[in-house]
C-alpha cells in the first residue's frame, strides 16, 4: 500500500522570533508569518499602538528590525507632503508607509507617479529625503 502525503509550507518561526514579537507587541496577535531572506515578517493588527494593519520584520534570531504601517494621505505629517509637492510638482497617486525602527525616528516611504514614472522616496517627518531604511 502506498501512502500519499500532502506537504505544505508551514510558516512557523522559531521560538525566539515569536517571543520577540510578543514582547514588542504584547496586546497584538500575529495573523500571518512569512519567512524572508533575512528572517521573518509578520502581518498583524497593531493593538499596542492603535496603528491598524502593520507588518513587522524580525531577524532569524528574533531581533526586531522594523515595523511598516500603511498611512492614509490625510494622516501623513504636512511637511512630508509639502516637500514632495514642491520637489515633484504635478505628481499624483501618493501611497505612504511609515517605517519604524527601534531607536530611530520614523521614516515615511512615499510611492507616487511623476512625469509618467514610478518613484519611491524616503522622507523624515520634516520632509527631508533619507536613504532607504529597508535593510532586511
Amino acid at each position: 500500500m502506498i501512502n500519499h502525503f500532502a506537504f505544505s509550507q508551514v510558516n512557523n518561526p522559531p521560538k525566539s522570533v515569536r517571543e520577540s514579537f510578543q514582547k514588542t507587541y504584547p496586546l497584538s496577535q500575529p495573523s500571518h508569518w512569512d519567512r524572508t531572506s533575512g528572517g521573518w515578517s509578520v502581518d498583524f493588527e497593531d493593538k499596542d499602538h492603535d496603528n491598524g494593519e502593520a507588518t513587522a520584520h524580525f531577524s532569524s534570531t528574533g531581533r526586531h528590525i522594523d515595523t511598516q504601517v500603511p498611512y492614509d494621505n490625510k494622516d501623513v505629517p504636512a511637511p512630508v507632503v509639502d516637500n514632495l509637492h514642491q520637489k515633484y510638482n504635478g505628481s499624483d497617486n501618493y501611497a505612504f508607509t511609515r517605517i519604524d525602527r527601534p531607536g530611530e525616528k520614523a521614516v515615511y516611504q512615499a510611492q507616487f507617479t511623476h512625469q509618467s514614472k514610478h518613484k519611491t522616496l524616503y522622507v523624515d517627518e520634516k520632509g527631508n529625503t533619507k536613504d532607504n531604511p529597508n535593510r532586511h
